[in-house]
């Protein structure tokens, strides 16, 4: 069993790693620049989506594009490759909704946070692989990447 859970959480962050967000090099697009394929997919699945955004990316030297979207007052991030295949999916949730090795993560890494929103981070098929939680410490803005157990992945400036 306990090599069965390494196994998965070595996967887990294997994935965060090869598919988080690297804000560094996203660039927003306009629809026309986005690939037909993601569009069709996209538009497809989520035929009510309000407020698309289109941004594109570039990961392990490959073009994937993320699609921000509001649906039920909800947002939504879908990470696809240029073939319209989904990588992953984010959708922010209730601050209240954390489960606690995350909420008690951040309260020990930042005594003084204010958590300002938070998402929970997808496979394709819905399987949580970690969570995004944007915090307020200091007067500064930071984005905190979490696994599923609570350990912290990555901090970047906002």
């Amino acid at each position: 069993m306990m090599k069965n859970q390494f196994l998965i959480s070595a996967l887990v962050v294997t994935l965060l790693i090869a598919f988080g967000p690297t804000q560094a090099s996203d660039k927003e697009v306009s629809k026309d620049q986005v690939p037909k394929a993601v569009l069709e997919a996209f538009e497809k699945a989520y035929p009510n989506a309000k407020e698309v955004e289109y941004e594109q990316d570039m990961i392990e030297g490959k073009a994937v594009f993320e699609v921000e979207y509001k649906e039920n007052g909800r947002e939504y991030e879908i990470l696809y490759d240029s073939s319209g295949e989904i990588l992953q999916r984010e959708e922010s949730i209730e601050i209240k909704a954390l489960p606690e090795p995350i909420a008690k993560a951040i309260s020990m890494a930042y005594p003084n946070a204010i958590i300002d929103e938070a998402e929970k981070v997808m496979k394709p098929d819905g399987t949580v692989t970690g969570y995004e939680v944007e915090i307020k410490s200091e007067g500064k803005k930071f984005e905190v990447e979490l696994d599923t157990f609570g350990k912290i992945l990555k901090t970047e400036k906002d």
